[in-house]
C-alpha cells in the first residue's frame, strides 16, 4: 500500500477519492473550461498572469455572454511580483453624462423596472476593454493578438454549449429580448429557441470585432464606428449614452483595501465596490470567536456568521458609494476597534434584526458576473469579476458587431429605501449622477502569508458574492479545507433577519433546528437546494497551485505542471 504523504495526510489507498488538480507552472479558476484553458495557454507560452487574465476574460465574453462581455465592466485586484505592488483598477463603468437622479421613475414617481434592467437608459459607459489594455500595458508581456487568439478561435471555431448557457438561454429575460430586441435571438439562441447543452455556438461577428480591436488597439473600439453602433443602439432604446462618453472612458485606478485575519494580510477591491471593504469588516468581527472551536456549520457557527452577514449588510445599505462623490468612512469600517464594538451586539441564543430600515421581502436576485483568479509561477496574482449585471444584460444588441450592452445602471438607488432587484436598499449615498460608479457588492480578493500570496478568491451572485467570498476565506483558513472543498461545500446567506437566512442543502436538520430556535427564518434555497451564487478560487501551498472549479457552473479550475502539460475541470469542453 502506498504510504507517501499527500498534502500533509498518509493515504493507505490510492484510489478512494478523487485527488485535487494541481501544477507548479500556474493556475486558474474560472466558470468555464474554455476560459481557464485560455489563460493556461498564455502561461505555456510564456506569458504571465497579467496576460492570461486578459485572454481569460475575452474568453468568458464569448462563453458566458449572459454574464459578461465587451459590452459590460469589472473589477480587480493585481499582485505584481517585481515591484511587489497592488493595484486596483475600478472599470465597472460610470453614469452617462446625460443621466440624472429620477431617469428609473415613470410619470408617478414610480421605480419603473423595464427602464431599470430593460432598455438603453440602464446602460453604463462600457469599461472593459479599455481596463484590459491598460492592465496589459502596465503589467503584461504579450500583444493583442496573442491575447485575443483563443476568443477569436472560439468565436470563429464554436464551443460547445455548457448547463449555464442552455439554462439561462431559457429564462424570461431572453424571452423578453427576443421579443424586444433586434438581433438578440440570431446571437444567443438556436432557430429562435433555447439553446441545448452540447451544441455548437458560433459568433463571427463578435470574431470580427475583436480582431479589429487587436489589429488596431483598443481606442479604435471607443472611438470607431462600433462606437457609433453603440451609441445608436443605446440611443433607440430609450438610452442617454453619448459618443463622448466613450471617447472619455477611462477606468479609474484605485487603491486597494488592506486588513488582517488570524495572521494573514487580506486585499481586496476598495469602493465603489463595497465588496472588499465588508468583507474585511466581517473577518474583523469573526477574529474576536473562535470559529474553529465552534466547529464548521455547527448552529454556533452559522448563527455567528449570520449575524455578522446582518451587521454588515446594516453599514452598507448606508454607509456605500463612489468614493469620487461621497465621503465613505473606510477606515472606520475597517477598524478593529470598531469591529470589537460590533461583536458585542452579536447575542449568542438570539437572531436580531439590525437593518436601519424595515425589511421588505425580498426579491429573488439573479446570479450575474462572473469571475475568475490567476496566479502564475513567478508570483504574480489577478483577481477580476467582470458584469452586463444581469442576465443578458439591458437585452440591447449591437448590430453586426456580436455583443450586448450591460445594465450597469440598475446598480444606482432609483429611489431611497426602495429595493433593487438584487434585494438591496440604500440611501442618497448611492444615488444616479454623471460620471459616477453605481455600487457593487464584487470582491476579488487575495490573501497573502508572510508576503506570499497563498489565496486568490471571489464570486458571482449579486449581494451574495461578499458573503460567499467570506466564507471561501473562513472554509480554508479558520477550518483547514483545500480550496476544492471549500468551494463545492453548502453556503449560506443572510442580508436581514426579515429576508431570511438562506442555507443551501447540506446543512443538518438539526441544525436547522437549533437556528429556528434561535429566531432565524429559515428559507428554501431552490430545486436543486443551492444558491444563484458562484464562488471559485486558487489556494497555494508550497510551490504547487490548487485551483478549483466552480460545482455552481461549468467547472473550470485548471492547473499547467512543471511539465508544460494541464489538468482542467469542466464539463462541455474537448
Amino acid at each position: 500500500m502506498p504510504t507517501k504523504p499527500y498534502l500533509g495526510k498518509t493515504l493507505s489507498e490510492i484510489a478512494m477519492f478523487r485527488p485535487y488538480p494541481s501544477g507548479r507552472g500556474g493556475a486558474v479558476s474560472s466558470n468555464s473550461p474554455y476560459a481557464t484553458s485560455a489563460g493556461l495557454e498564455m502561461m505555456k507560452n510564456g506569458g504571465n498572469a497579467i496576460d492570461a487574465a486578459v485572454a481569460i476574460s475575452l474568453v468568458l465574453g464569448v462563453v458566458e455572454p449572459y454574464h459578461c462581455g465587451i459590452g459590460g465592466g469589472c473589477f480587480h485586484v493585481v499582485y505584481h511580483k517585481e515591484s511587489n505592488q497592488f493595484y486596483a483598477c475600478d472599470a465597472r463603468g460610470v453614469a452617462p453624462l446625460n443621466a440624472y437622479q429620477d431617469m428609473f421613475l415613470d410619470k408617478n414617481g414610480d421605480v419603473d423596472l423595464n427602464l431599470t434592467e430593460f432598455s438603453g437608459r440602464s446602460t453604463a459607459v462600457p469599461a472593459l476593454y479599455k481596463a484590459m489594455d491598460n492592465l496589459l500595458k502596465k503589467f503584461g508581456t504579450m500583444t493583442w493578438e496573442q491575447v485575443s487568439a483563443p476568443a477569436i478561435r472560439l468565436c470563429r471555431e464554436g464551443f460547445k454549449c455548457g448547463f449555464m448557457y442552455a439554462r439561462i438561454s431559457d429564462t424570461p429575460e431572453a424571452e423578453h429580448n427576443t421579443a424586444a430586441y433586434e438581433g438578440f435571438k440570431e446571437l444567443y439562441l438556436h432557430d429562435g429557441k433555447p439553446r441545448t447543452f452540447g451544441e455548437i455556438i458560433k459568433n463571427p461577428e463578435l470574431a470580427d470585432t475583436m480582431e479589429a480591436v487587436a489589429k488596431n488597439g483598443v481606442d479604435w473600439f471607443y472611438n470607431g464606428p462600433v462606437a457609433d453602433a453603440i451609441v445608436n443602439a443605446v440611443q433607440k432604446n430609450k438610452g442617454v449614452l453619448v459618443k463622448e462618453d466613450l471617447k472619455n472612458c477611462s477606468p479609474k485606478p484605485r487603491t486597494p483595501v488592506q486588513g488582517t485575519y488570524r495572521g494573514y494580510k487580506v486585499v481586496s477591491m476598495p469602493p465603489p465596490s463595497s465588496g472588499g471593504t465588508h468583507i474585511i469588516q466581517m473577518l474583523n468581527i469573526l477574529e474576536n470567536f473562535d470559529l474553529a472551536k465552534m466547529g464548521w456549520h455547527s448552529a454556533e457557527s452559522t448563527h455567528l456568521l449570520a449575524e455578522t452577514m446582518k451587521i454588515m449588510f446594516a453599514d452598507r445599505s448606508v454607509a456605500m458609494g463612489d468614493p469620487d462623490f461621497v465621503q465613505v468612512q473606510v477606515e472606520k469600517i475597517l477598524s478593529k476597534e470598531y469591529a470589537k464594538e460590533l461583536a458585542k451586539k452579536i447575542d449568542p441564543d438570539k437572531a436580531q434584526e439590525f437593518a436601519p430600515t424595515e425589511g421588505i421581502e425580498a426579491k429573488s436576485y439573479p446570479g450575474c458576473t462572473s469571475h475568475f483568479s490567476v496566479m502564475d509561477k513567478e508570483g504574480n496574482v489577478v483577481v477580476q469579476t467582470q458584469t452586463i449585471r444581469n442576465w443578458w444584460g439591458c437585452g440591447v444588441v449591437v448590430p453586426g458587431y456580436g455583443f450586448i450592452m450591460n445594465n450597469t445602471m440598475a446598480d444606482f438607488s432609483p429611489k431611497v429605501g426602495v429595493r433593487t432587484t438584487q434585494g438591496l436598499a440604500y440611501g442618497m449615498a448611492n444615488a444616479v449622477r454623471p460620471g459616477k460608479t453605481p455600487l457593487s457588492s464584487m470582491s476579488p480578493t487575495i490573501v497573502l502569508k508572510d508576503g506570499v500570496p497563498v489565496l486568490a478568491v471571489g464570486s458571482a451572485g449579486g449581494p451574495r458574492i461578499i458573503t460567499s467570498t467570506l466564507q471561501l476565506i473562513v472554509n480554508t483558513l479558520d477550518y483547514g479545507m483545500m480550496m476544492e472543498p471549500a468551494t463545492r461545500a453548502p453556503h449560506m446567506c443572510c442580508l436581514t433577519l426579515d429576508q431570511g437566512l438562506e442555507l443551501e442543502d447540506g446543512f443538518s436538520p438539526d441544525t436547522e433546528k437549533l437556528l429556528r430556535e434561535k429566531g432565524h427564518k429559515i428559507i428554501e434555497t431552490g430545486s436543486y437546494g443551492e444558491l444563484l451564487v458562484m464562488p471559485n478560487g486558487i489556494m497555494r501551498v508550497g510551490d504547487e497551485f490548487f485551483p478549483a472549479g466552480c460545482n455552481r457552473a461549468d467547472g473550470g479550475g485548471g492547473a499547467l505542471t512543471e511539465f508544460g502539460t494541464t489538468a482542467i475541470d469542466g464539463i462541455v469542453f474537448e
